[in-house]
């Protein structure tokens, strides 16, 4: 007789399948209907395919359709038109399931929140695993673990909700130097959102459109412990005792979150 589970112990098993992982991010997949699993799956089980892919190929179109997938980090989205494989977001859509639930979002500034999104707006109801879980998963997903933390120069799309959203920027992943940040205030009626630092550390680079424009920061005057940024504002924020300093530019708004850009430098 199969065994039927809860939704946290789903939720468990999922997160032991994204540990067999030996790349990153991890991911993990159960599909299940009323409590029994029927698939498992986790990337890098077959090479160059991704876990739900992988879970769903090992059932019939009956049994996925109307099952539930518990995925330990979101489904992925179309990047471009000439994609040859659909997401994984599409693949649920067109397989019918009735749910899914998620660990985590996807950090990635190209994916975050999209798949969520798009699959709801095709009808498809969406969870979240348990805080406790969600927790476990930030923590084993992704290299070097945690997802407040971002390196050297990149790109990003992260949320804004409630009190704001505090991120680590180290240095390099070799270099442990660390100034934080927060992104707090989001307006998005107004087009605006406040990234805040330690108190007189943020410089608005007021004229400069590309972090190019920027040779020496010291240039910029009125330090504040916070900057009210507008899409292609640039700030620099450098506390008074570090050895280095972060460009930091606004890309997009969106209702719940922001996409931007950073770059670090030694301050000589």
């Amino acid at each position: 007789m199969s065994k039927n589970y809860s939704r946290s112990d789903l939720m468990k098993i999922a997160i032991e399948e994204h540990l067999k992982c030996t790349e990153f991010p991890r991911v993990g997949v159960v599909i299940a209907k009323s409590g029994e699993v029927l698939a498992t799956g986790y990337r890098g089980e077959t090479k160059n395919v991704h876990a739900e892919r992988i879970a769903i190929r090992k059932l019939t179109a009956e049994q996925v359709k109307g099952a539930t997938v518990y995925t330990t980090l979101e489904p992925c989205v179309e990047l471009h038109k000439e994609q040859e494989i659909s997401s994984c977001a599409q693949l649920l859509i067109d397989s019918g399931v009735s749910d899914v639930v998620i660990g985590v979002l996807d950090p990635n500034g190209t994916i975050y929140s999209q798949g969520y999104r798009k699959l709801l707006e095709n009808n498809i109801n969406v969870s979240f695993f348990n805080r406790k879980l969600r927790a476990a998963v930030e923590e084993e997903t992704f290299d070097c673990g945690n997802i407040h933390k971002i390196y050297g120069c990149g790109k990003r799309r992260v949320p804004v909700i409630h009190s704001g959203n505090e991120i680590e920027v180290q240095f390099s992943q070799t270099d442990e130097r660390i100034i934080n940040i927060k992104w707090a205030t989001l307006q998005p009626t107004h087009g605006c959102v406040d990234l805040q630092s330690s108190n007189g550390s943020v410089l608005v680079a007021a004229g400069a459109r590309n972090f190019g424009d920027i040779s020496d920061p010291t240039v910029f005057r009125f330090p504040s412990h916070f900057a009210r940024m507008k899409i292609g504002d640039i700030a620099i924020v450098k506390p008074s005792n570090a050895t280095f300093y972060v460009l930091i530019q606004l890309i997009e708004i969106f209702d719940n979150d922001i996409i931007f850009k950073w770059e670090v430098r030694n301050d000589r």
